[in-house]
């Protein structure tokens, strides 16, 4: 138990009235001065036989949450007490805020109060909440008991994501994504030769016609593997490429560009200025990984473009999309003079007013300020999938492997 802001200061009031009325012989401020502090230790007292018995227990749903998107704090108490419970006050501290100051009406014996409060979801970042402490205040607001009631927790508020389609299948070396035509057992869309057939082969497979007119064999349809797309995206994260503004829309498309791809079963990769690869990979542990990543990054003075470039190529194949705030020449040089492996590169630009131009390889999305990412990257990408150029010579290089 102690004194609360306000108790303090009327007992250093009644302290006040008692000095000066004895100082001045006055026994009517003596006597005033003496009831206050009176009240005083009879609200510590009424405090401290109200003792805190309540089980207190927190969770937020859901405890990842994109911009903008709803995330409640469910509250839920327990009086294991012997008597109702006075009035209780929780306080739950919120990162970047006032808290949550929640107050409770008494609670019956073994009974249960259930609140909420809903939490700022404006920024992406990590929100941390807590601890969370009760409180019993006196009628008069003079003395407070406390007691921590529930540990802190973090919320991780996700970037943005808008629905995009993907870029175009590319053509080239897919060592992660692709298979040898002779793996056996896999069904894919489109037919691309005929294989001797090998025991644990589907029977319905066979390709009976064909079988009929060799001696001994048959013959199995081996279709073409669905092509498994890879995309690098690098994240210029350069103080002096971004302001305010664009560093938040650079980190939402890059995060619309992730998981569009991942949908699609392409292998996606993230390379950043500041010195992260996270490599490529598939499925939702790998975006739920970028995904926490892009909630705390931010601009920095380390790294460098041409840095993050030169280990992007490393290893990269397919498509490469770099994300930047203002390049500069050089930046844009150094991107379209990568290797041969980048079969589709694209930059998107987020601090300019021109729109899209396309340079010898490299096609340069411009996105205004106010304008929105999502229609613009839709507007400048045709409709996903591959084309039948692009299935024929995936069929050509599969039998020339062979």
């Amino acid at each position: 138990m102690r004194p609360t802001r306000q108790g303090l200061l009327v007992a250093v009031g009644a302290a006040g009235l008692v000095a000066l009325g004895r100082f001045l012989g006055l026994p009517e401020l003596f006597a005033v001065g003496a009831a206050v502090a009176v009240l005083v230790v009879a609200c510590g007292a009424w405090v401290a036989a109200r003792s805190i018995d309540v089980v207190v227990s927190r969770s937020v749903r859901p405890s990842r949450v994109h911009v903008g998107n709803p995330c409640t704090v469910e509250i839920q108490i327990r009086n294991r007490g012997s008597r109702t419970s006075p009035v209780l006050r929780l306080r739950d501290p919120v990162t970047g805020t006032a808290g949550a100051d929640l107050l409770l009406a008494p609670i019956p014996l073994r009974k249960i109060s259930k609140v909420a409060y809903r939490l700022p979801t404006t920024a992406r970042g990590l929100i941390t909440v807590g601890p969370m402490t009760v409180e019993v205040t006196d009628p008069f607001g003079l003395a407070t008991a406390r007691s921590r009631a529930s540990g802190p927790v973090e919320i991780t508020v996700l970037p943005r994501i808008d629905e995009i389609p993907p870029l175009s299948r590319t053509v080239g070396p897919d060592p992660d994504g692709g298979a040898e035509t002779g793996s056996l057992g896999r069904v894919g869309e489109d037919f691309a030769a005929l294989r001797p057939y090998v025991v644990g082969d589907d029977l319905r497979r066979v390709h009976w016609p064909s079988s009929a007119r060799t001696d001994d064999d048959l013959l199995v349809r081996q279709d073409d593997i669905p092509w498994q797309g890879r995309i690098c995206v690098v994240l210029d994260l350069r103080r002096d490429a971004h302001d305010l503004d664009t560093i938040e829309r650079a980190v939402s498309a890059v995060a619309s560009i992730l998981r569009t791809h991942l949908r699609r079963g392409d292998h996606v990769r993230l390379v950043s200025t500041t010195g992260v690869d996270t490599g490529y990979g598939t499925g939702a542990s790998h975006l739920d990984s970028v995904l926490e990543y892009l909630a705390i990054a931010d601009r920095s003075n380390r790294g460098t473009m041409h840095g993050a470039l030169d280990a992007a190529e490393r290893g990269a194949t397919g498509a490469l999309v770099v994300v930047t705030g203002r390049p500069s020449g050089p930046d844009l040089d150094a991107v379209e003079a990568m290797g041969p492996s980048i079969s589709l590169r694209r930059v998107v630009r987020l601090d300019t007013s021109d729109r899209t131009a396309t340079s010898r390889r490299t096609q340069v999305l411009g996105v205004p300020p106010g304008s929105s990412f999502a229609d613009t990257w839709t507007e400048a990408t045709p409709s996903s999938g591959r084309t039948s150029a692009t299935r024929r010579a995936s069929v050509r290089r599969r039998t020339a492997a062979r």
